[in-house]
């Protein structure tokens, strides 16, 4: 007669794989803890006047246009929040915005190089909305409008948004809890 046995089969986990398994949480813990801060914030050329400038950058995120996918990154440059993407946008619909949590849409008509949406209206209540919001969602239309394609929604996070731009506020200095000072 057979009998189950429980212990056969059962792979016994030695001290080096529980550490290594133990390390590999902690390693996706840190990842998730950096990954909470959206933002970054660096001297880099300005994407509308390519002159060097204190920028405040989203993470990136992929979503399609319709026939690929391209990148998508919200950019603040001291003046205008920047929606850039690598794909054609297509204005022709006038339906191209930004929504902050619940808040009402914010519009805009106005582009640079058609791959840049350039948000210049209300600038102050807008970085106001984003100190205190949680996520904000870029709708954008990609070129070519034949066959119509739809809106695309990309949602950032606003998770370091406050801290990057206190940074951005003192001159471009990183804030501790966005980034570590080197020494000196």
């Amino acid at each position: 007669m057979l009998t189950h046995n429980p212990t056969i089969n059962r792979r016994k986990v030695t001290q080096p794989q529980l550490r290594l398994g133990l390390g590999l949480g902690l390693g996706l813990v840190l990842a998730i803890s950096q990954a909470a801060s959206a933002w970054t914030l660096a001297l880099q050329p300005d994407p509308i006047t390519h002159q060097t400038r204190c920028l405040l950058s989203s993470a990136t995120q992929i979503t399609s246009d319709g026939y690929d996918t391209t990148p998508v990154t919200l950019v603040y440059n001291g003046t205008l929040l920047l929606a850039i993407t690598e794909s054609e946008l297509d204005l022709s619909f006038n339906d191209l915005k930004l929504v902050i949590d619940e808040n009402p849409p914010l519009r805009s008509d106005k582009t640079d190089h058609n791959m840049i949406v350039i948000f210049d209206q209300n600038v102050p209540e807008l970085i106001e909305q984003f100190r205190k919001g949680h996520k904000t969602t870029v709708y954008l239309r990609f070129w070519p409008t034949w066959p119509v394609t739809q809106l695309f929604p990309v949602t950032f996070s606003l998770i370091g948004f406050s801290k990057a731009l206190d940074g951005m506020n003192n001159n471009c200095q990183p804030q501790a809890s966005v980034m570590r000072a080197g020494p000196g």
